[in-house]
């Protein structure tokens, strides 16, 4: 066996690994995994750099695979050959493409956030489901929005499951964990529109103005969003509905006020 391939289930790395399945370790660590490799090519094209790469020791890398092993050797990352038993004992549930991560990533505080007078912000309240959190983020980036607001989040951001429904474009934004309180205070402070949904609003979603600084709020999945929220200085709007069904699934209501203001702003 190459003495560079890592045998040992009890190296402190290996357990460093295992031990980030948990929000506690990932938060007391600041250190997050990354499982796959679209994920993690999209966290290199992001600009961050993995602490260690681990390989399965019989991988043969090809497409997005090859490209983020191309980028790690290019800048110098760690790459860790592992044996099979080591990468069973490391990978994160079903996920069985060959590479693991470790990278120091965890969502930023709120006074990091700087407002522009284009400001285009969509505030997540109490997300409980890891693969709503997940494609929310996808929508995002896909938008083009400049940060991701978590206020009371449910749901942790740096959990594998968030990682991996966003496939890798959790990486790709500024995201900013805060308070409901702070995040209002935040966004009127910096004479930010703030536009939420509800279903007694009289307005349809399309007319109202979103081409200036604008925070788009989602809420809960089971709740909603939380009272603070509802308030004269808010603009309320409704999706209309007509079937039988009396909502959208969270993510697919936020995108549509999301590339709402992509086209008023075209």
């Amino acid at each position: 066996m190459n003495e560079n391939v890592l045998a040992s289930l009890q190296n402190s790395r290996v357990k460093q690994l295992v031990g980030l399945r948990e929000s506690r370790q990932r938060k007391k660590s600041g250190l997050t995994r990354i499982d796959g490799a679209r994920e993690l090519l999209r966290a290199l094209r992001a600009g961050l750099a993995p602490e260690t790469v681990f390989l399965r020791e019989d991988l043969e890398p090809a497409g997005e695979a090859a490209e983020a092993l191309r980028l790690c050797r290019e800048r110098g990352h760690p790459l860790q050959p592992v044996t099979t038993p080591v990468y069973e004992k490391i990978r994160y549930g079903d996920r069985d493409e060959g590479i693991c991560a470790v990278v120091a990533w965890q969502p930023r505080a709120l006074d990091t956030l700087e407002a522009t007078p284009d400001a285009f912000y969509l505030v997540v309240e109490g997300v409980e489901k890891p693969g709503n959190l997940g494609a929310l983020f996808r929508t995002a980036d896909a938008a083009g929005v400049d940060a991701v607001i978590l206020a009371d989040p449910a749901c942790d951001p740096s959990n594998p499951n968030v990682v991996r429904a966003s496939m890798g474009t959790l990486f790709t934004q500024t995201v900013i964990r805060t308070t409901t309180p702070d995040a209002i205070e935040f966004l009127r402070a910096s004479a930010i529109s703030i536009v939420i949904t509800r279903p007694q609003a009289t307005r349809p979603w399309h007319e109202i103005p979103l081409d200036g600084p604008v925070a788009i709020v989602s809420g809960a999945e089971s709740s909603g969003l939380s009272a603070a929220w509802q308030d004269s200085s808010t603009a309320e709007v409704r999706l209309p509905m007509s079937g039988f069904a009396d909502s959208l699934n969270l993510a697919a209501a936020t995108a549509i006020l999301l590339y709402e203001v992509v086209r008023q702003r075209n």
